[in-house]
């Protein structure tokens, strides 16, 4: 289905968010024509593996130079452990090598569940001289029953010609157990000749995952769902123009909610444009079957986030889709039959969606992400059209709103009346509310990339932003936001997804790249590499401290999206996250 846009004209009047007598124009939502498409010759034909041909990608050298020797270093050091890790030692190690053990003598439990853990706590300072027969005995044993193994180079330090220090993350993987370490590797006259752990943990998965994946016994079988599930973005791009609005970053959204009022879970996943839509149905066996088409939702718009959530309060679940041009808006019948309501302008291309009632008027209002400005002339997006300036701390993306419900399916935008215009083009990814405060209205935070994020606490349905004052800016890569009370003190704390970069780190620790920058500058590109932030909130209620660290919960790789969850029900909450993007044949990365 695609939409033919009925045009309506908008108010210039201040719309005020509590009083609806005083909107001369309290419906800002366009009328949506749909059009049924068919699809039969859409959806091009399956292929089989053996035909799918996979074209090589040309790969080019940038050569890093004098200044940048370093890296050169660390790519070597790398391929050497590497060789290692698959008992090719030949001369590597020195004969006068020093080591601590591989495997710390006192460990102890962080996790009493079905994934029971083990971390070293304290490690010891002093290497001592080992042989190399010992050493690999050692690590023989540390790789007994591991299937793949990981390095990732986070950090190097050059102290003359043929003596240099290299900090590598060792992530060992097995079918029953996992390990992650971190290794201090002294290289000297292209010899091993000490190495020290700093870090140490390993979790046991003997017991079996706690979740498997189900996806193909769940989906009901259709030529259009095995088209959907079967093929990844890649193979798309390669068959839709990009009139077809097709986009490789994805960035694609879902919701879960009662749709047809069975006490089932219903999904609604967003697809990417001249893909449908689709609505999984679950079934009383356990199985779901796609009805997108016949509940009128099988959109071909590019769709970034959806919410189920009751709009007119009649209780049903109705939809919200973020798409590329409009917030659309439909109602639920009750039955599972969605009608178009309209479609709001003002946030062309959003990244994410979240509702909820910050003003206490009894219904649900609706935020909306968005991450570029774009180019409304060209129709340029993303970086085609705009880059983040400057990088660390960006203010030119999209401009977020707030849309106001005014009941009866009428929305308007309330973005400035309400103060949620400060620090407002800041390349938001997502937004999760909240009363942190605990003063009976819901507060918001705002994830930005490139920069600052926001925590807008509300007053009487009034914002200000106080990230700063609390503690929370968090300047890096922002692009989830959740919160949970993770240490059951009663107030809720605040977990950022961001992007830990093994490059980064390495780099920007660095002296030629530290250059002429001021330190703060400096500090905050390096604050960018990091990783997620945990911040807690504090006793008295007056703001958080960031506990990242000293939690162990940096690492999320390219962190999507994050949830506090119970996920082996002890009644502590887990952190999920979701992560990975495109790369290249080098993973050294990300």
């Amino acid at each position: 289905m695609v939409f033919l846009l009925a045009c309506s004209e908008r108010s210039s009047e201040t719309n005020d968010p509590h009083s609806q007598a005083k909107l001369s124009n309290p419906n800002e939502l366009i009328a949506l024509n749909p059009k049924v498409v068919q699809r039969a010759d859409r959806l091009p034909p399956q292929v089989s593996d053996g035909s799918t041909t996979v074209r090589p990608i040309a790969e080019s050298a940038t050569e890093p130079g004098e200044d940048w020797q370093s890296e050169e270093k660390s790519v070597w050091a790398n391929d050497q452990l590497a060789q290692l890790t698959k008992g090719k030692i030949d001369t590597m190690l020195a004969a006068s090598m020093e080591s601590t053990p591989l495997v710390p003598s006192a460990l102890t439990a962080f996790k009493q569940s079905r994934l029971p853990g083990q971390r070293a706590e304290s490690l010891p300072g002093a290497v001592r001289p080992i042989s190399s027969v010992e050493f690999m005995g050692q690590l023989n044993r540390l790789l007994e029953g591991v299937e793949t193994v990981e390095l990732k180079p986070i950090g190097i330090e050059i102290s003359d010609q043929n003596r240099f220090t290299t900090r590598t993350r060792v992530e060992l993987h097995g079918p029953s157990h996992e390990i992650n370490t971190t290794w201090e590797c002294v290289w000297q006259s292209d010899q091993l000749s000490g190495l020290r752990v700093l870090a140490y943990e390993t979790m046991s998965t003997k017991d079996g995952p706690l979740f498997v994946d189900v996806t193909r016994s769940v989906l009901t079988n259709s030529p259009r769902t095995d088209a959907l599930i079967d093929h990844g973005i890649e193979y798309w791009n390669e068959r839709i123009t990009r009139y077809g609005d097709m986009y490789l970053t994805g960035h694609h959204g879902l919701a879960i909610g009662d749709v047809n009022g069975d006490g089932l879970e219903d999904v609604y996943v967003c697809d990417g444009g001249s893909l449908p839509n689709q609505l999984y149905i679950q079934q009383v066996d356990g199985t779901a079957k796609d009805m997108a088409s016949a509940s009128g939702v099988d959109f071909l718009e590019d769709s970034r986030g959806a919410l189920l959530v009751d709009l007119d309060n009649d209780g049903d679940q109705d939809l919200v889709v973020a798409t590329v041009a409009l917030i659309i808006f439909a109602e639920n019948d009750g039955s599972g039959k969605f009608t178009l309501r309209g479609g709001h302008q003002g946030a062309p291309y959003p990244a994410s969606i979240c509702a909820a009632d910050p003003d206490n008027d009894g219904d649900l209002d609706i935020y909306a992400c968005v991450y570029e400005a774009g180019d409304q002339a060209s129709g340029a997006r993303w970086f085609e059209a705009r880059s983040p300036v400057p990088f660390n701390d960006a203010n030119n993306g999209g401009r977020n709103v707030l849309l106001g419900n005014q009941g009866n399916f009428q929305f308007a935008d309330i973005t400035a009346e309400v103060g949620l215009e400060q620090n407002n083009h800041r390349w938001t990814f997502a937004a999760a509310w909240e009363d942190y405060d605990q003063d009976g209205d819901v507060d918001l935070a705002v994830a930005n990339d490139f920069g600052r994020n926001s925590l807008y606490r509300n007053d009487d349905g009034k914002f200000t932003d106080i990230a700063a004052e609390v503690g929370v800016e968090d300047m890096a890569a922002g692009m989830s936001v959740t919160w949970g009370d993770y240490n059951r003190d009663g107030r809720m704390d605040l977990y950022v997804g961001n992007m830990f970069s093994s490059a980064g780190n390495r780099i920007s620790y660095q002296r030629q790249f530290g250059g002429d920058r001021e330190a703060s500058g400096l500090a905050g590109v390096q604050r960018m590499a990091r990783g997620n932030s945990l911040f807690a909130a504090k006793a008295d209620g007056s703001g958080f401290v960031d506990v990242s660290e000293q939690a162990g919960v940096t690492m999320g790789r390219w962190a999507w999206s994050s949830g506090f969850v119970d996920m082996d029900n002890d009644g502590w909450q887990d952190l999920v996250i979701a992560n990975g993007y495109l790369t290249n044949t080098r993973d050294v990365d990300l």
